[in-house]
């Protein structure tokens, strides 16, 4: 079956001149603490601010102050950047990479071969990495798509500022933003890059 690059889906899925704005999200708070409503202001602030409409799969957003983000079964971001926006902006990106994956799996999977012929072995955990090997090399493509979304609303400056802020998945992180040409490749090869005609100030 022929390959269909993520920018072609997103063509045939919405218009580009169709912004997605705050109130097209369904968001919703776990507890309606204080800063879950802090959060979800901030959110529907970003969400009025950027264009982000070339990197939105799922509307569904879930605000938990006491979780950590992950994306399914509903996309659930919590609260600990408040007072940076960008960083927050990064992580609701970064799970909406993770939906963007399950659509096209099958050319994850094949980009993951050629991530293990450039990194035959990865860290664990503990050592920036993810939960498993496949998980880490997930992510070294999830993490460049986040990198370029971020570069695209805010700069590459800082977007790098803020993948290298993270505490976790450093040296993944690390890789996207020493190795980014060499990745990219890579993300190019499988038709997986969001911003297939862009370069990113």
């Amino acid at each position: 079956m022929r390959l269909v690059s993520i920018a072609l889906f997103l063509n045939l899925l919405m218009p580009t001149a169709t912004m997605a704005g705050s109130s097209d999200f369904d968001i919703r708070l776990k507890s309606n603490t204080g800063r879950e409503r802090a959060a979800a202001d901030q959110l529907r602030r970003l969400l009025d601010t950027h264009d982000i409409s070339p990197f939105v799969v799922t509307y569904s957003v879930m605000i938990d102050e006491y979780d950590a983000p992950h994306s399914h079964p509903i996309l659930t971001v919590n609260a600990v950047y408040l007072d940076d926006d960008n960083s927050a902006l990064s992580i609701f990106l970064h799970e909406q990479m993770h939906w963007f994956g399950m659509i096209f799996d099958a050319q994850i999977t094949a980009a993951l071969e050629d991530l293990k012929m450039l990194y035959p072995t990865v860290p664990g955990s503990r050592n920036g990495g993810a939960r498993d090997d496949r998980s880490t090399y997930v992510h070294l493509l999830v993490g460049l798509q986040e990198y370029r979304a971020m570069s695209s609303l805010v700069g590459k400056k800082e977007a790098a500022r803020v993948l290298a802020g993270k505490t976790w998945y450093t040296w993944i992180y690390q890789q996207v933003l020493e190795n980014e040409a060499v990745l990219l490749e890579i993300l190019n090869r499988h038709q997986l890059d969001l911003l297939p005609a862009a370069d990113p100030a």
